[in-house]
């Protein structure tokens, strides 16, 4: 396949045997791994490819009240894409979720998944979900559909985690109450951020903390603060561990969030590096001080208290 990521809202139709797994798949947490595991056993069983059909926006932005802003996204889109890719997907579809693609009948549904997926054999799904105008149907309607086509379903159960179900909700509660570890236990993995590391007002580095920085933005971000951190180079794989500020930096009066890393040892690159930044434990919240002596002085004292925490979480950084 020359391109792992499309979009159906073209006119492309995919030939090959496939296995779809059809879910919003937001951080692609473990409850949504059991389910993409479900449809590329499947494809390996039976000779076909394992694809992932999702949507965007959430389609509660759509099917919500009006003075409701629907769930936020805790990944953009070409994250999404990547998560699920690096999970072992063969390719990834988007389908705009429009308010005409929602007001579709189940039946309609269905024959616009055969529409685009001609060869399409099996269909998994979380056993929560539903389809169709006003989310009419379940996983059973899917079934009577699917066999009225020769098309198998599986519909799979989710996974428990402290006497709950794991759901992008939770994880969305974690981020907002800079629970970290809660987040990297329910999803499999750490929160991160990435992109091209971009200039700043370069006050880090007249205060003897050079930062390496990236603009955020997105529906769910993570508490605005400071975190123990761990920071990859994505041209060169080189990993360093620090501490980051997630937020508007009030001391210095930033316009829009940031998320400023200083590592504990100054890397050798800075602008326009591909960068991936893990945050692994939050330690405080994010304030500001009445000069810049009493923030480079906390800064200091963060950065002892980061220390502490890899010298416990990964020793091999400090043997």
């Amino acid at each position: 396949m020359e391109n792992a990521v499309q979009s159906l809202d073209g006119g492309g139709v995919f030939c090959e045997p496939c296995a779809l797994a059809i879910g919003i798949f937001d951080a692609v947490h473990k409850g949504h791994q059991r389910v993409l595991s479900a449809a590329k056993d499947f494809a390996v069983q039976n000779g076909a490819k394992a694809f992932v059909l999702t949507f965007y926006p959430h389609p509660s932005k759509i099917l919500g009240a009006k003075n409701l802003e629907g769930c936020p996204l805790i990944y953009p889109a070409g994250i999404r894409a990547e998560l699920l890719l690096d999970f072992g997907m063969d390719g990834v579809f988007f389908k705009d979720f429009t308010p005409e693609f929602a007001s579709k009948t189940p039946r309609e549904f269905f024959d616009f998944l055969m529409e685009k997926f001609p060869n399409l054999k099996c269909v998994a799904t979380g056993e929560n979900f539903r389809f169709g105008f006003r989310a009419s149907a379940d996983v059973k309607v899917l079934k009577e559909l699917a066999g009225e086509r020769g098309v198998e379903t599986i519909s799979v159960c989710g996974v428990l985690d402290g006497g709950e179900f794991v759901s992008s909700t939770r994880l969305r509660k974690a981020l907002r109450e800079g629970d970290m570890q809660s987040f990297s236990e329910m999803s499999g993995r750490n929160y991160f951020c990435q992109g091209r590391v971009e200039d700043g007002r370069k006050l880090g580095r007249t205060i003897g903390f050079p930062t390496l920085n990236l603009k955020v933005s997105g529906e769910c971000m993570p508490k605005f603060g400071v975190y123990a951190s761990r920071l990859r180079n994505l041209d060169t794989n080189e990993i360093f561990c620090g501490v980051s500020n997630l937020g508007v930096n009030p001391t210095v009066g930033e316009c829009s969030p940031v998320l400023e890393t200083n590592t504990f040892n100054v890397p050798d690159f800075g602008t326009g590096a591909n960068i991936k930044v893990e945050l692994l434990k939050f330690l405080r919240a994010e304030e500001k001080f009445a000069s810049i002596d009493e923030l480079k002085a906390q800064i200091a004292v963060d950065k002892e208290i980061a220390k502490n925490s890899f010298a416990f979480k990964f020793p091999e950084f400090y043997a």
